[in-house]
């Protein structure tokens, strides 16, 4: 994995869990800010590699607003990455679960959509050590809490990727707002915090976007 091929930014989000790093003891990341601004990679590998290298058989939870969408937003751009860092795995999609392996350590990914007020009662129940909430903004309150509470093995540690549409949103007032309290890392991008745009393309955006 080139380190060129990151800014500073991704990282960062690549590392803060890592002993030795000044963010080592937050307890959660939260990532907001603009469109294309390479967040979603940064978080999904970053959360894969904090999992696989610190935990040994245990459950995580990978989460979006449908399971689809954590296919088509975060896996298929996570995949080949995975690959380069020696990771294997096993998909079980009966189960939306991926089994995944680095050296000897594996663990299990469950993939879960939390589209409406009842998908919590999917994950109710579940001892999971990590959750990562992809567009967590999309889902409902009740289940981004019922994700966070099943993180409860030791070392565990929650991952969100959001854009709240506004200040009166709950994640935004409770989340971004409280992240201090909260013991939360956040981090806010920008289109200049991913490298893989082209000049082109970044002001192309820039005059699609606010």
């Amino acid at each position: 994995m080139s380190g060129a091929y990151f800014s500073e930014k991704q990282k960062r989000v690549l590392t803060w869990w890592m002993p030795g790093s000044p963010d080592e003891k937050q307890e959660a990341i939260l990532c907001d800010g603009a469109v294309r601004s390479g967040k979603t990679l940064a978080m999904g590998l970053g959360f894969f590699l904090w999992a696989m290298s610190c935990f040994e058989g245990e459950s995580f939870a990978i989460c979006g607003k449908s399971i689809g969408a954590v296919e088509r937003n975060l896996l298929v751009q996570l995949r080949p990455w995975m690959k380069k860092l020696g990771m294997q795995w096993k998909e079980v999609r009966s189960e939306h679960l991926m089994q995944v392996r680095m050296g000897k350590r594996e663990n299990r990914f469950y993939i879960f959509g939390g589209g409406d007020e009842g998908c919590g009662d999917r994950i109710q129940g579940m001892t999971l050590a990590g959750v990562l909430l992809d567009e967590a903004a999309l889902m409902p309150r009740s289940f981004v809490e019922q994700a966070c509470a099943r993180c409860s093995v030791a070392g565990s540690r929650l991952w969100f990727n959001c854009n709240p549409e506004g200040p009166g949103h709950w994640l935004y007032r409770e989340w971004i707002l409280g992240a201090k309290e909260r013991n939360c890392l956040r981090l806010t991008f920008t289109m200049e915090d991913n490298p893989s745009l082209t000049e082109a393309i970044r002001q192309r955006y820039e005059r699609l976007y606010s």
